[in-house]
């Protein structure tokens, strides 16, 4: 039982934006033999005892099944006095990974006494609390799906003030509900030297004025959100004075922008000595860019910026404010709104009135006049946020920096041997490493400096051969990612380690506002990824495809937290669609069941708080992807299949059954499902804006094909029955609209009742994976899966192409799935990737010149299921385990081997062609059945198999 409290700095509002605490004790113990501790908090920790970095936290989990880290760590402590140090962090603000309630933190530490009695120490008024405010709490979100950006400034590590800490509740007693041990493996700590250093460069000091701007959290207070319907109706003003004429240029992100009335689209104006008034209202107004920003560039030295209001102000900008206009609503219904839709009403009628104001307030005076009962003064650290993450994007290279830098690789080597960094009257330094590898981990630095040097580290995924960056930031996918921290140095030596973990294969490491040199011990990336047990392998006679199934790994354990997540840079996010992909590539090569339970449950929980399964959770964007509802209820059976956990599958059938009942009570008069949801499948251009989308009608046709294997399993007759009845009519109603003049089903239908002329392959293989078509359209439907006609929509990511694969596999064509995966990845490899992409480089949906937006996602591991399934030709055929059916295909190879993880145990199969002799082992786990069969590729050769039982070591 928890005996501790929930506790926290003293304060007013424990509802705050990126506050960080540290908690401390100090403890006397004495011959003890056990120890172990148990921790939480909203929103993060990280835990120390007597110095050493323990573990970070908590997993995600929702806030009404709250979980808490039980760690071992009786070899941390020691005879005598004993210091815990806790690092708390409160986001305050809405993620894609957990829902934030208010400030806490909890901890309880359990001492087993070698007298055999016990001591146990918890969270409560003995504690001491300070404020850290050396981690700077007015920073922008590192991006929508994220928390805050990480700025540290070193200087105010001294004089925190420690105080008593305040008890929030009992440990039961707070907004967090039925506290629980973590369910998964805690996350690896791996020292990860960077393989070289690429090159150092003078970058230009910018100068330019940048007006970051909050406005979500400044129109709603407090509001933990992170929904596209929320909006940020405001603007503001300045006067700008010149003292002679200048060449002014304006950079806007999320502004539309006036200078005295006009409306200069470029953002360039010529403006004479004098006042002028710069009036910006935020466009966009319900999206996710939480913040907005007004960026002079390259101000002339005589420009000054004035308070409207107040000219003595300390703050140059005033707020306006349109409270008629806000609104927060959730994004279940997606995509559309209807016309009477209060807040599309609400959203036009704004741009409306903005349109006029930029034209019409051409004066400070008609700006009192029309504007003043909406404006005030806010405060400049209330109303702007550090934003540094432009200084990177916006890096301009004078030349190099050599003669700027001693022996730049020897941080690399935690040798002793340091790098030296001498400042330059040109510009910022820069210095650019290579991982060798795109990963995951914390930055660790070591370093003497000055006080105030402004060290910036930012990762990016890819750099074209001639040398252009892909910056974490584009505007056709709407990414806006700050991909990077900055640390402000104290006087003498710097030593850090990130909160965050971050992704990347190059980094970035810029030293601004140097006057003295800079002496650089080591800066290291501490891996940090799901600990992986690599029982699954693959090999054979074609070294690409060796590579290819290799990377694919590499992704998937990338892409491995405490979830499957979609990618380890631009979210890191447990999209459900993604994990039902990634669960399948997962289990035959890790083992990983525990992360895939703990998936499935994440996932059912949702339904507490929606009525379809969510798609990113746990998550403050209410958001339904019904193709990923459907695949969670795929992902159940497959959990079972691979694992005979009859347990596990009775504990989430009440979550089975929710989702589909969900799903029932959306069909329409055609016995479709139809909802307004965010109802696309693949990045690929189906015609998917609609309620009604045949594919979704067909996915969930798939979940209740598993569904009913679930029922038979548990044996629940009754809703065996239903679920029959409503795959009938479901099926009945797809068929319906075959299209037998163009001998494909259309993509949807739309809210007029018009049939979409768009067809698509997704619709032909799905009906044909999920026994959905009709016999008579069969051949029709394999035709537009194997030779589609140029009109229709092709398969556009390697997501989707997972489900391509398994009808390929089904019906008999798994020939063509290893050609396709040689003509999907070998570019991949061609272009020196370590991790597969989130799209094909042929598709069209590639951000501008670069070959995909992520560099390493796991949705696109697929080559490491179905290698193993064609060339080493392993299927299981019963759940648990227990059968397995070989038959490799040889697909032109001379050899190959490989093993694959079953509940059981590893299974291994190798083959190799000698002259006109096929030799086969089979390597099986005791008690496991094996029915091999030969197929058309052994027919030029004599076959010998051999079976043996696996030995233990």
């Amino acid at each position: 039982m928890l005996k501790a409290n929930w506790i926290w700095k003293k304060q007013q509002d424990y509802n705050v934006y990126n506050q960080t605490i540290i908690a401390r004790k100090s403890i006397e113990l004495t011959d003890f033999r056990e120890a172990k501790i148990i921790i939480t908090a909203d929103s993060f920790y990280r835990l120390f005892i007597n110095g050493e970095w323990i573990n970070d936290g908590p997993c995600r989990s929702w806030f009404y099944h709250y979980q808490y880290d039980e760690i071992d760590v009786v070899s941390y402590l020691k005879s005598g006095k004993n210091k815990i140090e806790i690092i708390a962090r409160y986001w305050g603000v809405g993620t894609f990974h957990n829902v934030c309630q208010q400030a806490g933190l909890l901890a309880q530490l359990e001492i087993e006494l070698e007298n055999g009695g016990r001591q146990i120490i918890v969270t409560d008024d003995t504690w001491e609390i300070a404020e850290a405010n050396a981690w700077i709490r007015n920073v922008p979100k590192s991006c929508i799906q994220m928390e805050p950006q990480e700025i540290y400034d070193a200087r105010f590590e001294k004089g925190m003030r420690f105080e008593k800490a305040h008890i929030l509740f009992e440990a039961d007693k707070g907004p967090w509900k039925n506290l629980n041990p973590r369910d998964v493996a805690l996350l690896t700590k791996k020292s990860f030297s960077f393989k070289s250093f690429l090159e150092s460069n003078v970058i230009r000091k910018r100068k330019d004025l940048n007006f970051c701007v909050p406005t979500t959290r400044l129109v709603h207070p407090g509001l933990i959100e992170a929904n596209y319907r929320t909006s940020n109706a405001s603007g503001m003003a300045t006067i700008l004075e010149l003292k002679e004429t200048a060449q002014i240029r304006f950079f806007t992100e999320g502004y539309r922008l006036a200078i005295d009335g006009v409306i200069n689209e470029d953002g360039h104006y010529t403006l004479n000595s004098g006042k002028h008034l710069v009036l910006g209202f935020a466009v966009n107004i319900a999206n996710h860019q939480k913040e907005k920003t007004i960026r002079i560039v390259d101000p002339p030295d005589s420009l000054r910026l004035i308070n409207p209001i107040d000219s003595a102000y300390e703050n140059p900008w005033c707020w306006i404010s349109f409270p008629e206009h806000k609104f927060a609503y959730n994004d279940l219904n997606w995509g559309k709104w209807d016309e009477d839709d209060e807040g599309n009403n609400l959203v036009n009628e704004y741009l409306e009135k903005i349109e006029a104001y930029l034209v019409e307030v051409s004066s400070v005076e008609r700006f009192h006049q029309v504007l003043g009962n909406r404006i005030e003064n806010i405060s400049s650290d209330q109303m702007f946020v550090e934003d540094h993450y432009w200084r990177f994007l916006n890096r301009e290279v004078l030349g190099s920096a050599d003669e700027y830098v001693e022996q730049p690789e020897n941080l690399i080597h935690d040798n002793g041997e340091i790098t030296i960094v001498y400042p330059s009257e040109a510009g910022d330094i820069e210095l650019i490493y290579d991982l060798g590898e795109q990963n995951i981990g914390y930055y660790d630095f070591d370093l003497w400096a000055d006080a105030g040097v402004e060290i910036d580290i930012y990762g990016v995924e890819y750099i074209t051969p001639e040398g252009i960056v892909q910056h974490t930031y584009d505007k056709i996918w709407m990414v806006i990612y700050r991909n990077g921290m900055r640390y402000i140095t104290k006087q003498g030596r710097n030593r850090f380690v990130s909160l965050k973990r971050r992704a990347g294969r190059y980094l970035f490491v810029t030293l601004r506002n140097q006057k003295s040199p800079v002496r650089i011990r080591k800066i290291q990336l501490i891996e940090s990824t799901y600990p992986v047990n690599q029982i699954g392998s693959f090999q054979c006679s074609d070294a690409r495809l060796d590579k290819i199934w290799e990377i694919s790994a590499r992704t998937l354990k990338l892409c491995m937290e405490d979830t499957f997540t979609d990618c380890p840079l631009y979210e890191q996010t447990f999209w459900v669609g993604d994990a039902r992909n990634e669960a399948m590539f997962a289990y035959p090569v890790f083992d990983a069941k525990d992360i895939g339970s703990r998936c499935i449950t994440l996932a059912g929980q949702s339904l507490e708080r929606l009525p379809l399964v969510g798609s990113q959770v746990p998550s403050a964007w209410d958001c339904l992807l019904p193709a990923w509802s459907f695949l969670w209820n795929i992902s159940v059976w497959d959990y079972y299949f691979y694992s005979g956990d009859v347990d596990f599958l009775k504990k989430t059938w009440q979550w089975v059954v929710q989702n589909l009942k969900g799903a029932e009570e959306r069909l329409d008069q055609n016995g479709l499902f139809s909802a307004p949801f965010w109802n696309m499948f693949d990045w690929s251009g189906i015609d998917d804006q609609h309620s009604t989308v045949l594919h979704n009608s067909m996915l969930l046709v798939g979940a209740i094909n598993a569904a009913m294997k679930c029922a038979g399993v548990i044996q629940d007759v009754e809703v065996e029955k239903w679920l029959k009845n409503f795959g009938e009519r479901l099926c009945r109603g797809i068929n319906k609209f075959w299209d037998d003049r163009k001998k494909a089903y259309p993509d949807s239908i739309h809210e007029d009742g018009t049939v979409s002329n768009s067809v698509s392959q997704h619709t032909s293989f799905l009906a044909l994976l999920y026994d959905i078509i009709e016999e008579k359209n069969r051949e029709a439907a394999i035709r537009n899966v194997l030779s589609p006609s140029d009109d229709v929509v092709k398969v556009g990511s390697p997501f989707a192409m997972m489900y391509f694969y398994e009808t390929m596999e089904k019906i008999g064509k798994t020939d063509e799935i290893v050609k396709s995966i040689y003509s999907g990845y070998i570019p991949m490899i061609e272009a020196g990737a370590t991790t597969v992409w989130e799209v094909f480089p042929s598709s069209q949906f590639r951000p501008g010149d670069f070959p995909t937006r992520s560099h390493a996602h796991a949705w696109s591991s697929s080559p490491l299921y179905f290698l193993n399934r064609i060339i080493l030709g392993i299927k299981q055929t019963e759940p648990g385990g227990d059968a397995f059916k070989i038959s490799p295909r040889l697909n032109g190879l001379t050899w190959a081997n490989g093993t694959v993880a079953t509940a059981k145990g590893p299974l291994t199969v190798s083959w190799r062609i000698f002259d006109n002799e096929l030799k086969i082992k089979i390597t099986i786990p005791k008690d496991v059945k094996i029915q091999f069969v030969k197929n058309e590729t052994f027919s030029d050769y004599q076959v010998a198999v051999e079976v043996v039982e696996r030995r233990n070591f």
